[in-house]
């Protein structure tokens, strides 16, 4: 007879729920995934974490539904998705527009979402002429391709691994090498991974690259750490060169009651893909000041196809 499971569900924020499993644990993950679906009621995506002992109850991602035993407490992380909304009427308040605008305390709004004069079609507004980020960070991270000598000596490492279970040694040039191109890589979709996200470079990192596994209980616990480190310096050699993702957090631009490094840091908190984009070609703070202004008299026009211009131009300006 199925053993009868008591777990306790994070479901979101201050919601902490009941589940009973009157048959038993599932046999797949995919199964449980379904199990909480019809329980709770939930349509969006989701990954599993419980709270690891080995790790002082820190929440790990459900690899097997052996994790999980009686009286667990799980947690539901949320995927990031974008839902486009159709418009139905012309008109913006001028009111939405006037947060965005440039004001002496500095505040800044969510760009604002222009209508349309077609009810059938939703406006997507380009963020500027630089090529920037495209996509919401993946279900399955994407390992880059390593330079050559790497390539070359984790291949080699690889087929020791299946022949021998030999583990490759690391030098410390090889793991600076292969740090570096994961940070950019990471890059591509955030310059502030969460600990969930850093954790799924790392799996994805030795489940291509066995020779690199660790002994560790996850396999890659080390790399975790490591990777956390090297972002964090990464961040400060994008922000010499003025990233604007990151320099927005330098102590020189924060107001004198936030001046420390961990406090009060911007970044994406909705799954923004580009947070902080740069200005486009040629624009400058006062150059995309007036083009506000002038886009608070269009907006009074309806003039709709000029104003879903001129959002798209002032959208990295408004975001500071």
């Amino acid at each position: 007879m199925a053993q009868h499971l008591k777990l306790r569900v994070i479901v979101g924020n201050n919601d902490y729920r009941r589940l009973d499993l009157d048959s038993g644990m599932p046999e797949t993950l995919a199964e449980f995934n379904n199990t909480i679906c019809q329980a709770f009621g939930i349509e969006t995506d989701f990954r599993i974490q419980f709270m690891d002992p080995d790790f002082n109850n820190e929440f790990m991602n459900v690899t097997s539904v052996h994790d999980i035993n009686d009286k667990t407490t799980i947690k539901l992380v949320y995927m990031a998705t974008l839902t486009l909304t159709p418009i139905n009427d012309v008109g913006l308040s001028l009111s939405s527009l006037v947060q965005n605008a440039p004001s002496t305390s500095g505040s800044s709004g969510a760009p604002a979402s222009l209508p349309s004069t077609d009810s059938d079609d939703t406006i997507i507004l380009p963020h500027s002429d630089n090529d920037l980020r495209a996509c919401a960070w993946p279900r399955e991270f994407p390992i880059p391709r390593f330079p050559y000598n790497v390539e070359v000596q984790l291949q080699h490492g690889n087929d020791s691994f299946r022949e021998t279970g030999t583990q490759l040694k690391i030098t410390p040039g090889l793991k600076s090498d292969i740090l570096e191109k994961l940070a950019e890589e990471i890059l591509q979709y955030t310059a502030y991974p969460q600990n969930y996200q850093i954790d799924d470079v790392a799996e994805a990192l030795i489940k291509i690259f066995p020779c690199l596994k660790e002994p560790s209980a996850t396999g890659y616990y080390g790399w975790m750490i490591s990777l956390k480190y090297k972002m964090a310096n990464y961040r400060t050699k994008m922000r010499n060169i003025g990233f604007p993702e990151v320099t927005v957090n330098a102590l020189k631009n924060k107001h004198s009651d936030d001046c420390l490094p961990a406090k009060n840091v911007k970044k994406p908190k909705k799954a923004e893909v580009n947070f902080s984009p740069s200005h486009p070609a040629g624009e400058t703070d006062e150059s995309l000041e007036n083009v506000i202004l002038e886009l608070m008299n269009d907006v009074r026009q309806r003039n709709s196809a000029l104003c879903v211009k001129k959002m798209s131009i002032t959208f990295s300006y408004r975001r500071k």
